[in-house]
């Protein structure tokens, strides 16, 4: 059992990935009406929003290494 502990420690990141499509997708739904503009505008705004994730946590691994 102590083997999954962590594993079940970090469940929380598992809802990050689902929450990044329904964003990108509801966001991209309210611009177009097409499924195919959608889905396109859906991919962009999850790359988007992914980089951005991403740079903020490289600041702050950043700052916190380094300071």
């Amino acid at each position: 059992m102590n083997n999954m502990m962590p594993l079940l420690s970090v469940s929380i990141y598992w809802d990050l990935p689902v929450l990044l499509i329904i964003v990108s997708l509801v966001y991209a739904a309210t611009r177009h009406d097409r499924w195919d503009k959608i889905i396109h505008e859906a991919i962009h705004w999850g790359v988007r929003i992914v980089l951005f994730l991403v740079s903020i946590g490289l600041i702050l691994y950043a700052l916190s290494t380094f300071l």
